[in-house]
């Protein structure tokens, strides 16, 4: 198969001999307000109060407070031992896209979602529209269940067909769904994506998909939406023609984080801010999808040396 265009062609090798791509040590930068609060060192006040002001901020403290409104998270002093995430992190439906952040002189630790009046304030974290305005994972309205280590050779068809159609690698699929999804078609996001690679579900509508919860439809519907964002941002020429016997593109480095910054936070922020998006549930997936990538391509590349190495008999 020739390289088409969006992405450059993969080594080959790699679908014909048992590859694994199983779990990878990435780790996870989660940056909730609340759970920056709950780590806050404050002893002898483990627990977390919030209340919700008539103007629609939240405000959350970890010190005691006589006046009314405030409750106490449910779980907060046994979560603050742990460090452990909340079990319905913040979204965009909680609050707007900004968090501010200052310590007033007493200690008290104070955030807003609402353009504070005061000096001290800094921004803590932006998130974003869509998908970027969740924590993956930690706020799932269905959680990945799957924990069977043959869930990352089970779509092997699928990836493989959807290079065939659409030309993105294997191993960035590969990445996307193991990031998205951990390999479990049923899992659904509290921002309402759906499936193996978390389709959006106008996304899903647009990139033909009528059954999100058929892995083989989410696989080529992801597939058709990372080609299209390709189209759109990759602009790196090959010494290849295209289909229609213009220049075709590859997508350098940079071009795919657009590409995957894109696919989660939407290709209008990516234009808007001229590439990455200042959202940090953004920043942490494309870091994700991004190290996961590297190596994918790392484990493939090592099986390609070997099998060219390797004795024709054992081929």
């Amino acid at each position: 198969m020739g390289t088409l265009p969006g992405f450059p062609s993969i080594l080959t090798a790699a679908t014909s001999v048992g590859l694994c791509y199983d779990s990878i040590a990435v780790c996870r930068h989660v940056h909730l307000a609340l759970l920056l609060l709950l780590a806050l060192p404050a002893p002898g006040h483990a627990t977390v109060w919030q209340r919700q002001r008539a103007d629609g901020t939240l405000e959350f403290t970890n010190a005691p407070s006589a006046s009314p409104n405030w409750r106490a998270v449910p779980g907060s002093e046994s979560r603050r031992a742990s460090a452990r995430p909340r079990e319905h992190a913040p979204t965009a439906s909680d609050m707007n896209s900004v968090v501010w952040t200052r310590e007033r002189a007493d200690g008290v630790v104070e955030f807003t979602n609402l353009p504070p009046v005061g000096r001290r304030w800094k921004v803590l974290f932006r998130i974003g529209p869509g998908k970027a305005s969740a924590v993956r994972g930690d706020s799932d309205l269905v959680a990945p269940r799957d924990t069977s280590l043959a869930r990352y050779q089970r779509y092997d068809d699928h990836i493989r067909d959807q290079q065939a159609y659409f030309a993105i690698p294997q191993a960035l699929i590969r990445a996307v769904i193991r990031t998205e999804s951990d390999y479990d078609p049923h899992v659904v996001s509290s921002a309402g994506a759906l499936g193996l690679m978390q389709l959006m579900p106008a996304t899903a509508r647009a990139m033909g998909v009528t059954n999100v919860w058929d892995p083989r439809q989410n696989i080529m519907g992801g597939a058709r939406y990372l080609q299209t964002l390709a189209k759109r941002f990759c602009r790196t020429p090959t010494a290849g023609r295209g289909d229609g016997g213009g220049v075709a593109f590859v997508c350098s480095d940079d071009e795919t984080i657009k590409v995957l910054a894109g696919y989660h936070a939407g290709p209008g922020a990516v234009e808007k801010y001229g590439g990455l998006p200042p959202y940090e549930t953004t920043h942490t997936y494309v870091t994700d999808v991004w190290q996961r990538y590297k190596e994918y391509r790392r484990r493939e590349a090592a099986l390609s040396a070997w099998v060219g190495a390797a004795p024709m008999a054992l081929r």
